[in-house]
């Protein structure tokens, strides 16, 4: 009976224990640990995320590179720290693909995210290439299947989603060229290595202002007025089958789904006000970034059905070898 009495107290004692732990949340400072290498577009974004939130949170908030894995290392470290609030992921896209990957074992289901913003994508061709328009790119591909070779980030990256969402929609055979990222495909472009690329507005807007890259079509559904350059035509304007792999970029951060709900609560609170902070407002002006500010319930499923689509259209590919539906991923 003691040694039942002692149990009891003890577990009750651990209850309270993480109660108060919780309501003193912040009680000790907050790490970031950011899949992506420093200087991208993730890095700097949750860089530029954790020193507006922390004006709103009584703690410091560290932002730390774990790179490797595909994501996997990051998320490893975070997902193995205390769920407590204190350990968050810097995220983007890529985490709707670890798990079909095999890079981690949690999916968009195992998390809470929050999503500042990310950039449109743009297909640009060098400044001498003969294409003026989508069009002209998906008539030569329809004359000669496959001569139309367009550049992008790593297989499987979203750019690389865009890129063939762009190509089926309008039921024409591009030839897609991986690279290790934005950089080096905007590069293959520019020197003429391939006839185009795809990347976000924003990876390439110092180059199409310096007149190396010229933009011919966002693949979106909507146009996109680019300062001193004017209105881009969308691919999705008269190839609507552009939406039928449902991805975007997005830039942010995400926190294990089970973390306790007054932290949650506070997290919240904080990202919100952060998404209205001016260093966060004047960035996405600057770097044409366009504001999401999407968080919890809406966020996650929004990214569920990128997950579902990324998943299968790498699966159909042959780049991803385990079926998603053994994974629990739902066929869109």
């Amino acid at each position: 009976m003691k040694a039942q009495i002692a149990s009891f107290v003890m577990a009750a004692a651990l209850v309270v224990s993480g109660a108060a732990q919780a309501q003193d949340f912040p009680s000790k400072p907050i790490e970031v640990s950011i899949w992506a290498a420093a200087g991208g577009g993730t890095d700097v974004t949750n860089r530029l995320l954790a020193e507006a939130m922390q004006k709103h949170l009584d703690t410091r908030i560290n932002a730390v590179n774990r790179t490797g894995g595909g994501g996997g290392v990051a998320m490893t470290h975070v997902w193995n720290q205390d769920h407590d609030g204190h350990s968050w992921l810097g995220a983007s896209e890529a985490m709707q693909v670890v798990k079909v990957m095999g890079y981690h074992d949690t999916g968009t289901p195992d998390w809470r995210w929050y999503m500042v913003g990310g950039w449109p994508g743009v297909i640009s061709v060098p400044e001498n290439s003969p294409y003026k328009s989508f069009q002209d790119m998906v008539d030569a591909s329809k004359e000669n299947p496959g001569s139309v070779r367009i550049s992008h980030c790593p297989l499987g990256c979203v750019w690389h989603m865009k890129a063939l969402a762009s190509g089926q929609a309008a039921d024409i055979e591009f030839t897609y060229v991986p690279y290790d990222g934005s950089a080096p495909a905007h590069i293959a472009a520019m020197s003429g290595e391939v006839d185009a690329v795809v990347s976000g507005i924003g990876e390439q807007a110092e180059f199409i202002r310096a007149g190396r890259l010229r933009p011919i079509a966002m693949t979106e559904m909507e146009p996109f007025d680019f300062p001193e350059i004017g209105q881009i035509e969308a691919v999705g304007a008269d190839y609507p089958k552009v939406q039928e792999i449902p991805t975007r970029q997005w830039l942010g951060m995400a926190i294990p789904k089970d973390t306790p709900e007054e932290a949650v609560a506070i997290i919240d609170e904080a990202f919100e006000a952060a998404i209205q902070d001016p260093s966060i407002q004047e960035f996405a002006q600057e770097r044409l970034m366009v504001i999401s500010g999407l968080y919890g319930e809406e966020a996650e499923a929004e990214l569920q059905k990128m997950e579902n689509a990324m998943s299968w259209a790498l699966f159909d590919l042959g780049i991803a070898t385990t079926s998603p539906d053994q994974l629990g991923i739902a066929k869109p």
